[in-house]
């Protein structure tokens, strides 16, 4: 028959064990929490870095072009879209990617918010926000949504109307993305 210091030593190795397993469990969890807060919190501050940045497509690639002469185009680009811009309004464009079979996109960063605004604002070419790869994935994960009838990103925040409401639901992380399965709960109740 066990003595009783042996019970004894089996029953607090299995307590302590336990709760072992239970506070390695509880650190887990809580740590997988603060990276993806963190996550969340980074991919805010790169927004906020590309608020002054925008993409435009569509705009010829010359074999011999260099950065005088593509800020010449967005320049061009801006007066055939009503908006008068200068060399001054600007402080870099350059193409995105790799060289290849078609021109490549140009990112333009300006000088003055009030000027890439209102570039962004023209719906004449095809421009976009310089969103992080993070906002960027929501947006396509936001359109391919059945009950969103427009999806458009202001300052680096995603926007989905959403077939029966006025407003739209803003989206910053993917956690945003219940608040539009939730409106459409909603609407459909």
């Amino acid at each position: 028959m066990p003595g009783i210091a042996s019970i004894i030593t089996v029953a607090v190795t299995t307590a302590v064990s336990t709760a072992m397993k239970d506070i390695t469990n509880t650190l887990s969890l809580n740590m997988q929490k603060i990276n993806l807060e963190h996550r969340y919190k980074n991919d805010r501050l790169e927004q906020y870095t590309r608020k002054d940045n925008l993409r435009i497509f569509g705009i010829e690639e010359e074999p011999d072009e260099d950065k005088d002469i593509l800020q010449a185009k967005v320049i061009e680009v801006a007066a055939n879209v009503g908006v008068k811009l200068e060399a001054d309004d600007i402080s870099i464009a350059h193409r995105l990617g790799k060289v290849g079979d078609r021109s490549r996109p140009v990112i333009v960063r300006f000088c003055y918010r009030k000027k890439r605004n209102a570039v962004v604002k023209n719906k004449k070419i095809y421009i976009n926000e310089d969103l992080t790869p993070l906002r960027s994935t929501l947006m396509k994960m936001v359109k391919e949504q059945e009950a969103v009838r427009n999806v458009t990103s202001r300052n680096g925040k995603i926007l989905a109307w959403l077939e029966d409401k006025e407003r739209p639901v803003k989206i910053t992380t993917p956690d945003d993305l219940f608040k539009v399965e939730s409106n459409l709960r909603i609407g459909s109740a």
